[in-house]
């Protein structure tokens, strides 16, 4: 079987970026993941992430951009992206 995944991106403030997951589009089950489903793994690799930064997420922002689906949680300057986008209308 054919396996596509999302890759999660993290963008720093000093413009560089850098893959910090891949997200198997395909359940252990077989069948493709929901872009709901996807978003909630995404959520939680974010979380992962900054908690070991120690940085305090208070909100996440989310919009497509680019091909991306980009998540702002607070710092201003560095955003994460997940390519392919999610669609929005679906979650």
């Amino acid at each position: 079987m054919n396996t596509t995944t999302h890759s999660r991106i993290f963008k720093g403030d000093d413009g560089n970026t850098r893959e910090i997951a891949a997200i198997r589009d395909t359940a252990d089950s077989g069948g493709r993941k929901t872009d709901s489903e996807i978003l909630t793994e995404v959520n939680k690799i974010i979380k992962r992430f900054c908690d070991n930064r120690n940085f305090e997420i208070y909100y996440i922002r989310i919009w497509n951009e680019d091909g991306a689906t980009v998540f702002d949680v607070g710092s201003h300057t560095e955003f994460f992206r997940l390519i392919p986008t999610l669609d929005m209308n679906a979650l």
